[in-house]
Order: structure tokens, then sequence, then C-alpha cells
């Protein structure tokens, strides 16, 4: 980020900290102000310092220095309110103070706060220093124009998941569909070859989309330089043939190689490989693609064209061009003005300059057009642009990657965190948008909006970023927003680089790694590391680390170097040294985000971290001991199977938005006290307190998801109708009168609910329901008719037909479907309506 967003963000810490924290500073409050307030005065000055700073290397150092001390000055509050809350815990611990031991603990309280005033002092010192050479280099106040309100973002991007524009691309389109269906028996694979950011990928996905329903089954999967062959078996499995979670988790690489080539060589298929780099990897993904003489057909993307011949060297490949200049004009205006508004006049010729730097690659041209369209419409802000671009470009050869700095500086200094921080994901990783949200909430980059809550700001955030064409929608929700996001491979290695200047992250695992700087802020893991590579990665400073591999983590080693100022550990895949974090994680008192799959239990010392916001633990369960009810700061618990050990004290959960855990007695000790709750989850037998749990549910405004596990029966009194923003249901076990509704419910997954007919003519009353599952048993009667008219926005339906022997859709009835998923209907193909027939996927 640069140094503006570096400032304004340990500003927006120190001032919540000075407030949370209070009682713990007193005596050093006011020194800590005052740097607070001389950072902040600094602030106004740093945006003409960024300009300047690629100019004139004396504002470059003069910005890295007011960086520099905006982190120290991070480390010392962070490192004293470590301290300090040590110490409080200890004094509630411990039996009444001797005169000695009164004594020590004072002259311990003395040195702390010298240690402390001197550290104080010498950034005070060097604020000073770099007061004083604000003349010298000529650096002028410039005044931020603030924030918009959440309000005037969504009107903003209210066109925010239109389908990327295919100008130029035509004629390809039309040669890659007839490739892809023509009568050749043998399997093509067909290559789409270009550089990055030239449209293989939105061009790839419109021809699939086109063409897939002239094969038996398909696929369309993202490939990265650095992928796990069983990641990629089990995506193409999921596409063509349903696969169980057990089936998942417990088969071996060689057992899906088999599943998935024989499941292949008997159909006809089209797979789609997005991003392959070498033959090699082709070499190792050819090995499942049977070649049955069944006009199967690969298609793949590639920068290499080298790939492209290794793969099919008869075959004719398509080699994106660059766009033309009527082209490029075309895709500029469109991201630019709206539909119907022509380019003034005035703006044509300094229009057609700057888009003349893009060289025709879509990719700047739609990032530079975003940045354009939330400028003014007039010549002076238009030839700033123009004046910026013809910078970069005589400055550097690597024109594109200018182009797109050009978009990231450009954002405002509270979104610039948020975008690097995407860097520390791997390579075309398919990122949860609700795991980025309370990252970035966790590591202090949401500021504080009225009252509205911090996830809410975090996902407006997400959508300006997506709005500025700096991240790419991956999946949708049911309700319409955004499920899950990836960015772009350019745009990552842009992140990349600015936050290696910075100190802001490390990748372990790439290529380009440098040795760990002593003010390292967080690592990532990105390839599989030995133990002491791992925690030779770790400082002092540490305030993240992200696992993404299956290196060996020794969790007593990690905390004890570096786990004191830690707020984020977040452990997808590795391999950890034992099934349980070690007491040594109570040093982590600043720690706000934990997420750990394969451990089985977390310490009682659990309690010492009060700022614990967000515990996510693997669905295979465990105890977690009743000092978790200590954590008054939770705003999410995913504990899915997880027993509590001890009396449940729910009453301290009352920022608690995610609430996700096995059934027991504290579903009746206060739970209807949770009124921010957003979703529930609950796992096993629910009948024993069920009055409670619906009685609760009864109560709550703000509930968006609600899954219940298990094979309880749902009560026959049970009415979600009142819940406006409940949007998701999942229900678990026999119903014997289906519960009333809400009218915008989105989602509905049930599972052995052993329906009857007439279940089915009060679902298809829901005006807004997308995706419907029956699944396991869920319809129990031989007969189904859905209405004309009936499920009138209905886009995916699973239905599990074991027990249905006549199926009548009549004609205007789901008029909105895309795909039918069938489950033991093999008694019913020669019956199947036609509307199911046709978006049936085998």
């Amino acid at each position: 980020m640069s140094s503006e967003a570096v400032v304004s963000f340990v500003v927006g810490k120190l001032g919540a900290l000075l407030i949370e924290e209070a009682r713990l500073l007193y005596d050093v409050r006011d020194q800590f102000e005052w740097i607070v307030g001389e950072l902040r005065r600094m602030q106004c000055f740093l945006k003409d310092a960024d300009a300047k700073q690629k100019e004139d290397e004396r504002v470059r150092n003069w910005v890295k220095e007011i960086r520099d001390v905006s982190y120290d000055a991070e480390d010392v509050i962070d490192t004293f309110i470590l301290t300090q809350t040590a110490r409080a815990s200890r004094r509630t611990r411990r039996r009444p103070f001797h005169c000695v031991e009164r004594y020590i603990c004072i002259v311990c309280e003395l040195t702390t706060r010298h240690r402390v005033a001197k550290k104080i002092q010498h950034i005070k010192m060097k604020i000073g220093d770099i007061s004083s050479s604000l003349q010298t280099y000529g650096i002028r106040d410039i005044n931020d124009g603030g924030q918009e309100t959440r309000l005037n973002i969504r009107r903003r991007y209210y066109a925010l998941y239109e389908e990327p524009d295919l100008i130029g691309m035509q004629e390809s389109m039309a040669t890659l569909k007839e490739q892809l269906i023509n009568e050749e028996a043998r399997r093509c694979v067909i290559s789409i070859v270009g550089m990055g950011g030239s449209g293989k990928t939105t061009l790839a996905k419109k021809v699939y989309r086109d063409v897939k329903d002239n094969f038996d089954c398909h696929a369309f999967i993202y490939l990265s330089q650095q992928y796990k062959i069983t990641n990629v078996l089990i995506n193409i499995m999921e596409c063509v043939k349903s696969l169980s979670l057990e089936e998942k988790e417990k088969s071996n690489e060689e057992d899906l190689r088999k599943k998935l080539r024989n499941h292949l060589s008997e159909r006809r298929y089209l797979i789609v490989i997005d991003d392959i780099w070498t033959m090699e990897a082709w070499d190792e993904l050819k090995l499942f693609l049977p070649d049955g003489l069944s006009k199967s057909r690969v298609m793949l993307t590639t920068r290499n064209k080298e790939v492209a011949l290794h793969a099919d060297n008869v075959i004719d490949h398509h080699y994106i061009r660059l766009l033309n200049e009527d082209e490029s004009w075309e895709l500029f205006h469109k991201k630019i003005f709206p539909k119907g508004v022509v380019c003034p006049l005035e703006l044509m010729e300094t229009g057609k300059k700057i888009l003349a730097k893009c060289g025709g690659l879509p990719l700047a041209i739609v990032v530079l057009g975003g940045l354009l369209s939330r400028r003014d419409k007039t010549f002076s802000a238009w030839s700033k642009v123009l004046d910026s671009v013809t910078w970069h470009l005589a400055r550097d050869p690597n024109q594109c990657m200018e182009i797109l700095s050009l978009s990231y500086y450009d954002l405002p200094h509270y979104l610039k965190p948020c975008f690097l921080y995407l860097g520390l994901f791997p390579e075309d990783y398919e990122i949860k948008s609700k795991d980025l949200i309370r990252l970035w909430v966790a590591e202090g980059f949401i500021q504080q909006r009225g009252s509205e809550i911090m996830e809410d700001v975090a996902e407006d955030y997400l959508e300006e970023l997506i709005g500025r064409s700096m991240i790419q929608v991956a999946r949708m929700r049911s309700n319409g927003s955004v499920s899950t996001c990836r960015i772009h491979d350019l745009l990552h290695d842009l992140s990349k680089s600015e936050a290696r200047q910075l100190n802001f992250f490390e990748i372990c695992g790439d290529n380009d790694t440098t040795s760990s700087p002593s003010s390292l802020r967080r690592v990532a893991l990105h390839r599989n590391m030995d133990e002491y590579e791992v925690i030779n990665r770790s400082v002092a400073t540490l305030r993240s680390m992200l696992c993404f591999s299956d290196s060996i983590i020794h969790f007593s080693s990690l905390f004890y170097r570096s786990g004191k100022l830690l707020r984020v550990l977040h452990v997808d895949i590795a391999d950890l040294h034992a099934n349980v974090l070690p007491t040594e994680i109570e040093a982590a008192a600043h720690l706000r985000y934990l997420r750990v799959y394969g451990i089985r239990s977390l310490p009682s010392s659990v309690n010492t971290l009060s700022n614990l916001q967000v515990v996510i633990l693997s669905i295979d369960g465990g105890i977690l001991p009743s000092a978790i009810w200590d954590l008054e700061r939770l705003r999410h618990l995913y504990a899915y199977n997880w027993d509590i050990d001890g009396r449940p004290r729910l009453n301290n959960f009352r920022n608690l938005q995610t609430l996700c855990l096995n059934t027991g007695s504290w579903i009746e000790d206060g739970l209807e006290k949770l009124t921010n709750l957003r979703k529930l989850g609950i796992s096993g037998d629910v009948r024993s307190p069920h009055k409670a749990l619906f009685d609760a549910i009864e109560k709550w405004s703000n509930l968006r998801s609600l899954r219940l596990f298990g094979s309880s029966s749902i009560p026959p009194f049970v009415s979600f109708a009142h819940h406006q923003n409940l949007y998701k249901i999942h229900l678990g076990g026999p119903i014997e009168n289906l519960p009333k509704m809400p009218s915008d419910l989105a989602k509905l997954t049930m599972y052995g609910s052993q329906l009857q007919e007439n279940a089915i003519e009060i679902l298809e009353k829901l005006q807004n329901l997308r995706i419907l599952k029956l699944l396991n048993g869920s319809y129990r009667s031989e007969k189904m008719i859905c209405s004309s008219g009936g499920f009138p926005r209905l886009e995916s339906l699973e239905l599990d037909c074991s027990n249905l022997k006549d199926w009548t859709v009549e004609e205007g009835a789901m008029k909105s479907l895309k795909e039918v998923k069938l489950i033991q209907y093999n008694h019913l193909k020669n019956d199947l309506p036609k509307q199911v027939q046709e978006y049936l996927l085998e």
C-alpha cells in the first residue's frame, strides 16, 4: 500500500486502541495521543509525497521514514498493552501480596514505564525531524474528499456483476464452437493462447457456456503454477459426477484417477483447463482424460504456445490478438459511459491518447476505463490521467503493469491494504468472501462507519474493489451477493510487488522470496517447507500467518518466537505437530482470528485471548473448554460437531453473529439473547431443546442463514415466515408439516425430510427461491406436479427421485431453470418432463 495508506491504517488502529485500552494506558496516554495527532497531521501531506516519490529520491526516503516511524509506534503501543494485560491477569490470579512481592511488582512496573518512555521519546524525535523536512522537499497538504456513504457505493455498483464484453472475439468464438462440437471422433485439445489480460478466460467461459449442453458431462477448472493434482481431480469429479464428502476425504490420488478416467471413458466430455503453464502439467493431466473416440474435447488457456503445440500438434489453435483502435474504443467507451451516453467531443482526443497507451490489451483498457469512470468527465481530469500514463510508460517498459498500478494508486487509502492483502493468497485461489471479510476486520483494515456492523462495511469495500475491476467475482450466492472471488494474475503480481516494498507481507514458497526483514508484519506459506524454515520466517513483529501448504507447523515454537503480537492465524491444511493447540497460545493476547483445521481440543487458557473475534475449527469434532464462554468479543464461532465442556454462559456473547456448534444444554441457557446472530448452525439431535431453540429463533430479526443438521424431526408449530433477512435454510430430519417460509428465501436444502406431495404446492409459491435441494428421501410421494407459474425464479434443482414415479411439469413452470441434478432416477429416464431433460446434468 502507499505510505499514505500505511499511516492511515496505523493512525486508525492506534486511535481505536486509545479508546478501547484507556484503562491500561493511563499515564502514557497523553504521549501516545501526541504521536497519533502528529501522524494524523502528516497524513495530510502523504498523498502529495506518494505522487512525488518516484521522481525524487529525497522524497522517497522521507516517505520511508514516516512509514517506519508509524510501524514503530504500532509496535510500542501493542507491546505495552500486551505487558499491561499480562500483568493485570497475573494480579487477578494471585493471593494477596506480601510487602516484598509488592515492592518487586512496583519496580517492574517502573522499569517497564521507563523503557516505554524512552521508546516514545525516540519516536517523538524522529517525528520532529520528519516534520522539519516538509518544506525542504516541497511537500504540500492535499485534503482527501472522504469516503462515500454505503448507499452511494451500492448505487454506483448496480452493474457490478455484468459479464465482460467480448469485443473483437466474435470470429474466434465461432471457430472455437465449431471445433468443439464437430464430428471428429478423436479427443481434440484446443488451446487459446495469449498474454495475461488478453481475454483468454473470458472467451473460454463464453464458449464453454454456449456449447456445454452438447456433451454428456463437462467441467471448467482453474489451474495455477503451483497446483495439487488431488485438488484438480476433485474439482473435475465434482463437476462431472456427484462426489460425497466421505469420498472427497477418504479417496487417495490413485482412486480419484481411476474413478475419473472410468467415468469419462464412457461419455462424451468437455473439460476446460484455464491457465495451464507447463508441458509437464499437461502430461500429468492427460493421464485421466481418455481418448475413447467419443468426440470428446479439452480446451486449454495458456500464455505459452509451446504448451498448446505439445498438447495437440494437429489442431489449429487460437492465438488471441490485441484489440485494434476501433475495438479498443468500443470497450473503453462501454466501461466509462452508461448505455446510450456518448463521449463528449472535447474528451475524444484525450481519451484516444490515453487508450493508445493500453496497446490494445483488454485488461488494461478495462482497468483504466474503470478509473476514468469515477473521474469527472472534464478535460482537466482526463488530462491528469493522460500525464500519469505517459510518465509511467516513459519510465518502465513493463507497460501493462504500470497502467494497472495507476488504478491501485487511485484507490482510496482505506482500500489499499485490503487490495494488497489479496496477494497473500496463492495464485488463482478462489477466495471465500466471508473469510476475506473476517480477515480484513481482524487485521484492523475496516474503519468504523457510524453504527454499522464492521462486516457490512467490509462487504462494501469488497464490492468497491470489484467495481473498480481490481477483483473478479467467481461465484454468487443465491441472494445475489458475492460468494467467492479471485484476482487476475497480473493484479496478483502487482499486489505482491507493492507489498514487498513496504514489508507488508512475505510469501514463503515464491521463487523470488527475500529474507525476512526484522519488521515483517505478515507471512503466507504457499508450498511445503520444513519446520525450521517456517519458524525462521517468524519474527517478533509478526502480526499474521496464513498457511495454504502441507508444511509442518509446531505451534509451541511459533508462539514462543513470534506469537506475542500475532493477530491472525489461518491454517488451512498444514501438518500440525500435534492435534492440540499448546498452552503457549496464551501469549498471543492480541489474537483476533484463529482458524485451525486438524486439532481436537483447545487449551483452557483460551480465555486469556480476550480479543478473539473469530474461531473456525474443522468439522471433525472435539471438546471446547468452558473458558470459550469468556470471550466477550467473539463475533464468529464455527465448531460443527464440537461439544462444550462445563456450564454455558451465553450472556457474554452479545457481539456474536455466527454460531455453529453441536447441540447441548447451551441452547436452553439464554440463546434468545443473541439478538445480533446472523447465522446459526447446529449439528446433532435438537429434539430435547427444540422449544428453547425455536422460541429463540422466533425472537431474532437479523438471522440470514439457518442450518440444522442431524436426524431429529422439526416440530409442526415452527414458522420462519416473519424473518425478512433469512435467505438460506438447511433442515435435516423428518418434517411432519412444512414450516412457513420467509418470502425472500433464496436457497432451501432438505435432508431426509420425508415431504409429501402437498409440500410442492407450498414451495412453488416462493417467488424468490433460486436453489432447491431435496436429498436423501426428502420427497416421499410417488407423484409430483409443478404447476404453471410455479417456481418462477428457480435456477437450480437437485432431487432424490427414489420414490418418484409420476412427475408433471406444466407449461410455464420453472421458467428460469438452468440446471437439474437428479439422484436415483433410472426408473424415470424415459418419462422425465422435457423441461427437466433440457437442463439435466449427468
